[in-house]
C-alpha cells in the first residue's frame, strides 16, 4: 500500500510542479495538471481496490511520452520532470500488493 501512497504524493507534485518549476508553455501546464489529479485519484482508489493501481501505468507511460506527442520535448523543466515522474509513477503502480495475489486463508478450527 506504500506505493499507492507514493503516487498520490507524486501526484501532487504533478499538480504542483507547474507553478513552482515555473512551466512557461500551456501544453505542459495541463497536461500536468490533469495527469497529475489523475495519478492523484487513481492512487487513492487503488488503495481500496488494488487492481486500480495499472491505470496509473498507463498515466505513466503517458507522461514519459507526452513531451514528445504534444510538442514540448524541447522545453528541458517540463520533460525531465514528466520523464522521471512518469518512470517513478510506472514503477510504483506495478509494486507488487500481496493482498491482491495472495488468496484467503481460513483459520484452522480445532476438530
Amino acid at each position: 500500500m506504500w506505493a499507492r501512497w507514493l503516487n498520490v504524493i507524486l501526484g501532487f507534485w504533478l499538480v504542483s510542479a507547474p507553478f513552482v518549476l515555473d512551466y512557461r508553455l500551456q501544453e505542459p501546464q495541463l497536461n500536468d495538471l490533469c495527469v497529475g489529479l489523475g495519478v492523484m485519484l487513481l492512487a487513492l482508489a487503488a488503495i481500496a481496490i488494488p487492481k486500480l493501481r495499472y491505470a496509473n501505468t498507463l498515466l505513466g507511460v503517458w507522461l514519459i511520452l507526452s513531451p514528445f506527442l504534444l510538442g514540448f520535448g524541447g522545453y528541458r523543466t517540463a520533460t525531465l520532470n514528466d520523464i522521471i515522474v512518469g518512470l517513478l509513477v510506472t514503477a510504483l503502480s506495478l509494486v507488487w500488493d500481496h493482498r491482491v495475489w495472495t488468496p484467503h486463508r481460513r483459520p484452522l478450527t480445532q476438530s
